[in-house]
């Protein structure tokens, strides 16, 4: 899972020291600290981002395995697979990280939880995407292959996703293509846009009509749809979807991010991974493949 981080550029340095009154200020950010406990499972070849299962995070999510973002690769000097950890948990609009970092202790690694889920083929571009029915928000049924002859771009969140930058992300980089492909008659009629959550037991048609309504989905061009838990599962999994369920009744969640183009075919064309990809390269994709 990759972490997009957004910039700040600062233009008129000279103009803006002599008259400071007259630049508005910056809107404020909205960011909170929680501090967090946990154990290091991987570090990624980057080193910024680790897998970490972590303790309740009071006030803000329960126990779970996720990977962080770690901004300053430096913050896990020191730090290896085992460690016990205390750390800061930040929180802005649209991004989650953890700061720094210090090792309180080590520990045997969890064992593979008995039953994990085989590893399957993953799907290369060209070949056919297998056949699945959706439920929609409506809760009627949702074929995939009710799509052929227009292109999909599918992306996998659930509504109860804790951290900005995974399903939330997701949600405003669809909502900007909604944009963008009303607005290029090119495009408009030949894209669909499927949000599939894999947390069918909260996200019924109820809660997908709601989330749809609270991230401006147009039925037209975007729908949120399910499948029962282990449909949903296998399916994702086909396009290098990774899933760990933990808790009662497994609601909650680990994830990684997979964004799969579908063309009129119903072959793969492509896939987007993580939240590194941005809505106009893949406008710029799909003009070069509408004709």
């Amino acid at each position: 899972m990759i972490r997009a981080m957004p910039g700040l550029l600062l233009i008129g340095l000279t103009l803006t020291a002599a008259l400071p009154a007259c630049r508005p200020a910056a809107p404020p950010v909205n960011v909170r600290e929680f501090p967090l406990t946990g154990q290091i499972l991987a570090i990624n070849p980057d080193r910024r981002g680790a897998t970490v299962t972590h303790d309740d995070v009071k006030g803000f999510m329960d126990a779970m395995t996720m990977v962080f973002t770690i901004k300053e690769p430096k913050e896990l000097d020191g730090l290896q697979p085992g460690d016990l950890i205390s750390a800061t948990l930040v929180i802005t609009d649209d991004e989650g990280f953890l700061k720094g970092l210090r090792k309180t202790g080590t520990a045997p690694l969890p064992a593979t939880p008995a039953g994990a889920a085989p590893a399957v083929p993953l799907l290369q571009p060209g070949e056919l995407v297998p056949a699945i029915a959706f439920v929609g928000r409506d809760g009627k049924p949702r074929p995939l292959a009710a799509y052929r002859g227009r292109f999909v771009l599918m992306t996998f969140i659930y509504s109860r996703c804790p951290l900005p930058d995974y399903c939330p992300r997701m949600n405003a980089h669809f909502a900007a293509l909604q944009k963008a492909i009303a607005a290029r008659p090119a495009l408009a009629g030949q894209v669909r846009l499927l949000s599939i959550s894999f947390d069918p037991d909260f996200d019924t048609p109820a809660q997908l009509t709601k989330s749809a309504a609270a991230a401006g989905a147009d039925p037209a061009v975007w729908e949120f749809v399910t499948a029962p838990r282990d449909v949903v599962d296998g399916f994702g999994a086909r396009f290098g979807l990774s899933l760990t369920r933990e808790g009662p009744n497994g609601q909650t969640i680990t994830h990684n991010l997979r964004t799969p183009l579908i063309g009129r075919d119903g072959t793969l064309v492509t896939q987007y991974n993580g939240n590194d990809w941005s809505p106009d390269a893949v406008v710029r994709d799909l003009e070069g493949l509408v004709k």
